[in-house]
């Protein structure tokens, strides 16, 4: 992430960092994905101090393995100096703006959770059909000139407190703007970057926050760790009770497919691990839109048929039983030949449930795509 690296460099390595943010500016309203580069130079002596830490913390065994390498990293992570910057085209699949589009339509609420910069994020956003031309935007960003004047002047406790106080405001003003906006039928967009995600996230913001965004149309968070994304989806699955689907391609994307009710993983260029942690692998983003539209409608319907035939046929073979005791007089005569009791739930009650739980189509697939969901 630029701005991180921006933090972390060294007085005497800034030397082309106004040229570079332009440079970043420019590349991410273009819709590019930009990367920074800096160094530093170790010792011999920091070197091996570094090494012997960090191979601790690697072949530890404890639960907290992944931050005991974090903390090991932050030591030598900082007094950097900028080398430039980056950008690389990233074009979006084809058949994403449909199906996002088809999704939308069928009551499906949909959510962005990149690691992008706020610029590529929105223009990502237009093109996948999540923002229209005309939609209001609600943009809580911590790029304000308060908190850019305290980072100047270096005093972090005042930059963590006003930082806050900055974020709840802009969440405070946004519930104001959706009352209002929300009586004249407008859709609204809420996007929030990585560092006021952060604060939104805390426990005394996060309800507020989580109204916020379930009364906005589209919502993307830009900016965000895969640690956010993992504890934006546990919020809302959570806080909302409703089943949340995750879909993501890379390694970032693995706590939140974990998280999520069901994940769902793209294998692509970017590895198997978001494959390998996910429910269901996809080839491409477009077939979410058969996976759910098509194979989910018919799987709810077949396992929803499916559990009340198997009440069906306990209680019909229960009751016959009752029945039959009481017209024998209670006598202990069975009313089944043996082969029979064997082969009711192995053969007579199976073979149909299972071509039920198979073969069932109660519309065809081309319906379920062509049909309007709402």
């Amino acid at each position: 992430m630029s701005s991180v690296i921006f933090e972390r460099l060294t007085k005497n390595g800034r030397e082309f960092e106004e040229q570079t943010r332009e440079h970043v500016n420019e590349y991410a309203n273009a819709g590019l994905r930009t990367l920074l580069f800096a160094y530093r130079e170790l010792d011999e002596e920091e070197y091996n101090k570094f090494n012997e830490e960090f191979t601790e913390a690697k072949n530890s065994v404890s639960a907290d393995r992944d931050e005991m390498m974090e903390e090991v990293a932050e030591k030598i992570e900082n007094d950097l100096i900028l080398l430039g910057a980056t950008a690389v085209e990233d074009k979006l699949q084809n058949g994403v703006p449909e199906c996002i589009d088809k999704l939308a339509q069928a009551g499906i609420k949909i959510w962005v959770l990149t690691g992008d910069k706020l610029e590529t994020a929105i223009n990502i956003g237009f093109a996948c059909c999540l923002l229209r031309q005309g939609m209001e935007q609600i943009v809580i960003s911590s790029e304000t000139p308060i908190i850019k004047a305290l980072e100047k002047v270096g005093d972090n406790s005042a930059v963590a407190v006003a930082f806050k106080a900055n974020v709840l405001q802009q969440i405070r003003e946004a519930k104001e703007a959706l009352t209002t906006l929300s009586k004249s039928s407008e859709a609204l967009a809420l996007i929030i970057d990585g560092k006021s995600l952060t604060c939104a996230l805390e426990d005394d913001v996060k309800g507020l926050f989580l109204e916020l965004a379930l009364g906005c149309a589209s919502v993307i968070c830009c900016r965000c760790s895969p640690k956010q994304k993992a504890l934006v989806t546990r919020l809302v699955k959570i806080k909302t009770g409703r089943t949340t689907l995750a879909i993501g391609d890379g390694a970032n994307d693995v706590g939140m497919l974990q998280e999520a009710d069901i994940g769902i993983g793209i294998s692509g260029v970017e590895g198997m691990q978001a494959v390998m942690s996910s429910d269901i692998a996809i080839a491409q983003f477009r077939y979410l839109q058969r996976l759910l539209l098509v194979h989910g409608h018919w799987c709810y319907r077949r396992i929803s048929r499916m559990i009340c035939y198997f009440f069906y046929k306990n209680i019909a073979f229960g009751f016959t039983l009752f029945f039959f005791e009481a017209y024998a007089s209670f006598s202990g005569q069975a009313p089944y030949n043996d082969w029979y009791l064997s082969l009711y739930n192995v053969f007579f009650t199976s073979l149909p449930v299972i071509a039920l739980g198979v073969l069932e189509q109660d519309v065809s697939a081309d319906l379920c795509l062509k049909v309007n969901p709402e």
